[in-house]
């Protein structure tokens, strides 16, 4: 047999064996990536954590590569119903504390509710519609004749729209202005009423009002701690998860110290 022949021969049974092989190996290939499937955790979040939240997931998932945080923003009384309703979420990070323990006592948490931020109330306002002077005045300003509406989240959901309606009743103002009261589902809703010109001021957590786009746009007055109860957010991880070790992963690393870091920025303390 020429050598020619035999070249050819050898050539051919290398190809025929690799046929015969590749697809066991692409196989494996394929076993291996899909031993490596992302996890994704949803997080019902009260609607204060609009801004915030997305620089915490996006230095959690950096750490934790195969996770992904999907995020739900909401008023926190919406959010507890859902809950009630069988809502497939992961986490509730709520507004106060009261709809996370409710929660908790009807068998609805994995563990007892954990404190994550505390927020703050402030009255936020269009640059350009009062004078720094006017505005350091919060209950004074709200009496102006250019204020015709007044906005804020609503105070059967959102534990924010129940903090601006205690300021409010404290002040004698609630009766008072209640005509001019404008209610969003949530205090993002609440800012986008002011923010379009649909409500000369509006009540929304400190949280909102240092966002990049609020501070643009407007300014804000705090309102004094003396008008309202301390709004202190907590959340829990629920019982129906499928993840309860990485959601349980993520509640620790909202209660970090590099968490918290990044929540003070926002307003939010510990």
């Amino acid at each position: 047999m020429s050598y020619l022949k035999v070249a050819m021969r050898l050539l051919y049974f290398t190809f025929l064996s690799f046929l015969l092989l590749a697809p066991s190996s692409f196989v494996r290939g394929k076993d291996e990536r899909s031993n490596k499937q992302t996890t994704t955790l949803t997080v019902a979040a009260a609607a204060d954590l609009r801004f915030v939240m997305p620089e915490l997931v996006k230095i959690f998932q950096k750490k934790n590569l195969g996770i992904k945080i999907g995020v739900i923003y909401g008023a926190s009384g919406k959010f507890y119903e859902q809950v009630i309703r069988g809502a497939p979420f992961d986490l509730f990070l709520s507004a106060d504390k009261e709809y996370p323990s409710l929660l908790f006592s009807k068998g609805y948490s994995l563990g007892e509710p954990f404190k994550y931020a505390e927020g703050k109330l402030v009255l936020w306002m269009r640059k350009g519609l009062f004078t720094e002077e006017k505005r350091a005045q919060w209950k004074e300003l709200l009496l102006e004749d250019k204020v015709l509406k007044i906005a804020l989240a609503n105070p059967e959901r959102a534990p924010y729209g129940k903090a601006a309606k205690s300021a409010l009743v404290k002040a004698l103002l609630w009766d008072r202005l209640k005509e001019k009261f404008v209610f969003g589902e949530n205090v993002i809703q609440a800012f986008q009423f002011a923010e379009e010109k649909n409500a000369e001021v509006a009540f929304i957590p400190m949280s909102l009002a240092l966002s990049a786009k609020a501070k643009n746009e407007g300014d804000f007055v705090e309102v004094p701690q003396s008008f309202y109860s301390k709004i202190e957010q907590y959340g829990i991880i629920l019982k129906k998860t499928l993840n309860p070790v990485i959601a349980q992963k993520f509640k620790d690393f909202l209660v970090s110290e590099e968490s918290r870091v990044e929540l003070k920025k926002y307003g939010l303390y510990p």
